[in-house]
This record gives C-alpha cells, sequence and structure tokens, in this order.
C-alpha cells in the first residue's frame, strides 16, 4: 500500500445573491469536487484559498467530519495554517467508508461552510 500521498487544492469562495457562500475546488487548474477517493494511508489534503479569496478576507477556521457509510470520518483531523490561507486534512485511512468534510471559512465576522465533498477511504 502506498503511504503518504500529498493533494494539493487551490480554494475559490464567493458569497452568492443569498449571501451563501460558495466553495469551488481546482487542482492542476481544473475544476474539481475537492474530495475523491484515497487509497493510501496517512495522506494529506492541501487546501489553500486562492490570492483573490484570500485578500477579501476570506479564511478557513475550521472543518469537520461526519460518516456517510462505514466508520471512517475518525480518519480526519485538520489544521488550519498560513493565518487561515490553508487548512490541512490528514486521514490515517484506517477506517473504510465514505465521510463528509465540511470547511468553515470566517469573512467579515460570519462563518460560513461548504457544501460537502465527499471522501471514499478505500483498504
Amino acid at each position: 500500500m502506498i503511504e503518504s500521498q500529498t493533494y494539493n487544492f487551490t480554494v475559490n469562495i464567493v458569497l452568492d445573491s443569498n449571501n451563501e457562500a460558495i466553495f469551488t475546488y481546482f487542482q492542476d487548474g481544473q475544476q474539481v469536487s475537492g474530495g475523491g477517493t484515497v487509497n493510501e494511508r496517512n495522506s494529506l489534503g492541501i487546501y489553500t484559498l486562492n490570492e483573490t479569496t484570500f485578500e477579501q478576507g476570506f479564511k478557513f477556521t475550521s472543518a469537520k467530519f461526519t460518516n456517510i457509510e462505514g466508520e471512517c470520518a475518525q480518519d480526519f483531523s485538520y489544521l488550519v495554517t498560513n493565518a487561515g490561507k490553508t487548512i490541512q486534512i490528514s486521514d490515517s485511512d484506517e477506517n473504510s467508508g465514505t465521510a463528509c468534510m465540511i470547511f468553515t471559512a470566517k469573512y467579515n465576522g460570519d462563518n460560513y461552510e461548504s457544501a460537502d465533498p465527499q471522501i471514499k477511504n478505500e483498504g
């Protein structure tokens, strides 16, 4: 089994006309779901706000994980770095299943949650 893969994402956040945050994820310049399937133990997802989003004042504050299928939410942890510009998601991939991952970002004193990129852990 492969160990310690790193996945880099760039994140754009905008507020729509209903003041709801729209999180958009990119990898290598291509829009992606922000989630995916993990087959490696101790993988790391690095989500970095793009310059425009960060300069507007958005900052990551936390992430939460819930089980959708199986019991793998406990495999995930997060670390906010770089003054809120980056959030690192660690996944031990100890348990199989699918988890919902929700990011929280702060902007102008308000917290905004992302839609739920899903991550599937496979052995």
